[in-house]
């Protein structure tokens, strides 16, 4: 019999070896357990009341002799349950703790072209249903900095499916040429101001903000809720500014 299920239930290695035992060889006394399991008896009086007491054996007599039998199998699934119920206990306080592990900002240093298309994919699966994200596209050539169709079309595959809305600044230029949609409100700098073309995109969204350098393939990705939220707080002022 595989113990190593049963300790993985919650016995000792030696209650495992016991019960085991017990049931291929019930109603055995202490001497024969000793003798056959390689358990000494001084251990074995600490053991065995023990397993007793959790249902796990019992005992019968034969004139004096104490004999022990293994119990039915189903109080097995008793210890399954107290594994579970212990589970959902702990879960929120390693989860708490956790959370609280990284409060400070993960950053993460990304290089080449593959890793912009993953973060885009990233943003389809770290958003909920219906949630906002917000973008600086500052791009100058969208041919030869454009992500394949098929990789794109993962990202809004997840994007349409989650429906999720998007805020854009960008440039004159820029707006141009994209296709307009009623998930997307755009603003644009005036050339005015600024042409807009240094080749960066910035994106807000959960509790991230990815920065693309399109000139380097350099991109970097910040995880905080709090500079994703005060990033927000920025792009949000500047675009009801524009929006003016």
């Amino acid at each position: 019999m595989n113990t190593h299920i049963l300790e993985k239930l919650g016995l000792s290695w030696d209650e495992a070896k016991i019960y085991s035992y017990l049931l291929k060889n019930p109603q055995k006394n202490i001497s024969d357990i000793s003798k056959d399991l390689w358990i000494n008896r001084p251990k074995l009086y600490k053991i065995l009341p023990n397993m007793l007491e959790n249902g796990l054996i019992g005992k019968t007599l034969s004139g004096k002799r104490i004999l022990y039998i293994a119990e039915n199998p189903d109080i097995l699934s008793q210890y399954l349950e107290n594994i579970k119920q212990d589970f959902d206990t702990f879960l929120p306080e390693i989860k708490k703790h956790y959370q609280n592990a990284f409060q400070k900002p993960i950053f993460r240093h990304l290089q080449g072209f593959e890793w912009i298309k993953n973060i885009f994919i990233d943003i389809g699966n770290s958003c909920q249903k219906w949630d906002t994200f917000y973008r600086y596209s500052s791009r100058r050539d969208t041919q030869n900095t454009s992500i394949p169709e098929k990789d794109y079309k993962i990202y809004r595959d997840i994007r349409n499916k989650k429906q999720l809305q998007r805020y854009v600044i960008t440039s004159e230029y820029l707006d141009k040429l994209k296709v307009k949609n009623l998930d997307k409100d755009v603003v644009v700098i005036p050339k005015k101001i600024d042409i807009f073309e240094d080749n960066i995109t910035k994106i807000i969204y959960a509790n991230k903000v990815a920065i693309i350098d399109y000139n380097t393939l350099e991109s970097f990705i910040i995880e905080s809720e709090v500079f994703a939220g005060f990033e927000k707080k920025i792009f949000l002022l500047l675009f009801k500014l524009l929006k003016k």
